[in-house]
């Protein structure tokens, strides 16, 4: 429980006299008290939120289907049905993403997969992390994630994928080592991954864990720009696209999901979007997580600003 993705909220329950009850601290669920009114929560999904609608927004070929349905870009898509339909999506697309159909934080996708070996490892290490896949067309474009709460936008973030930066004596590996120990010490899921898929992103730069990178020369370890992968996040709520924020305020109704993240992948030079994915159990953390947590809260209790402790029944009267 004690995480910067629980402690946003925990923090902010306490200035405004809610309870915060612990059911499970590793998964993390907990539940905010105040008075009569209880939401149980899950990061900051609550139990506002219908069966139906969470697995729309959050099964990833759901959302893909839903969103272009209703017209909004998205990129080309199919399940996963068989090695043979995946190698025919593959030759027709040229790049492809192949990712579970549920997970999250970067967790078994394989960005820019171009060969029919590469399709197969791919399949591989996506199937660790659910038998459900998706084969979807790899489009290119800055990452940017848009938070709406209650249905009105409330913060926007541009995520990186994760680089070092060369000293012109140690090697990649030993730079990524030296990134992790450093980012542990202020966030334990930070981490770049010491595995095949930041070796294919190495190679497709004609590089490898031995390579020893000039001083002040950056090198792009991962394709995902997932934070949990080693991404870095910048808070962009000030200067984001008000198209965006359009479009994204009416995915939000759309869905009827109280708080929810849009993930779009925005392409400058070709004056183009795409709508890649949708968080209806994301995390309220920082950089951002102060332009959340109190829409977040407003939402849930109303009547309840940052009051300090409830006050007693006999309090209340003497008033």
């Amino acid at each position: 429980m004690n995480t910067i993705y629980t402690r946003t909220i925990t923090d902010e329950a306490k200035k405004r006299g809610i309870s915060v009850e612990v059911i499970d601290r590793e998964t993390p669920i907990f539940v905010l008290k105040r008075g009569d009114l209880t939401v149980r929560c899950y990061n900051a999904l609550t139990d506002r939120v219908g069966a139906v609608s969470f697995q729309m927004a959050d099964d990833k070929h759901l959302a893909n289907r839903f969103l272009g349905r209703y017209g909004f870009p998205v990129p080309k898509q199919v399940k996963y049905s068989g090695f043979e339909k995946a190698q025919e999506f593959l030759q027709k697309c040229k790049s492809i993403v192949v990712k579970p159909c549920r997970q999250w934080g970067g967790r078994g996708v394989v960005v820019e997969v171009r060969t029919v070996s590469d399709l197969r490892q791919a399949i591989l290490r996506a199937r660790r992390f659910g038998e459900d896949l998706v084969l979807e067309e790899c489009v290119e474009g800055d990452d940017n994630r848009l938070i709406f709460v209650n249905g009105a936008f409330v913060a926007a973030i541009r995520r990186m994928p994760a680089v070092v930066t060369g000293d012109g004596k140690m090697n990649v590996r030993r730079l990524i080592q030296q990134q992790n120990a450093k980012n542990r010490r202020i966030d334990t899921s930070n981490m770049i991954p010491l595995d095949n898929e930041t070796r294919r992103t190495l190679t497709s730069f004609g590089l490898t864990y031995n390579s020893v990178p000039q001083s002040g020369q950056t090198v792009q370890v991962r394709r995902t720009s997932n934070y949990h992968t080693g991404g870095t996040v910048e808070d962009i709520t000030e200067t984001v696209n008000p198209d965006l924020v359009r479009q994204g305020l009416k995915i939000a109704k759309l869905f009827g999901i109280p708080v929810i993240g849009i993930d779009f992948l925005v392409n400058s030079r070709q004056d183009r979007h795409w709508v890649i994915e949708t968080s209806p159990d994301l995390a309220i953390s920082p950089p951002e997580g102060h332009r959340v947590v109190g829409p977040f809260f407003d939402y849930l209790f109303p009547k309840i600003k940052k009051t300090g402790p409830a006050k007693s029944r006999k309090a209340k009267k003497a008033e």
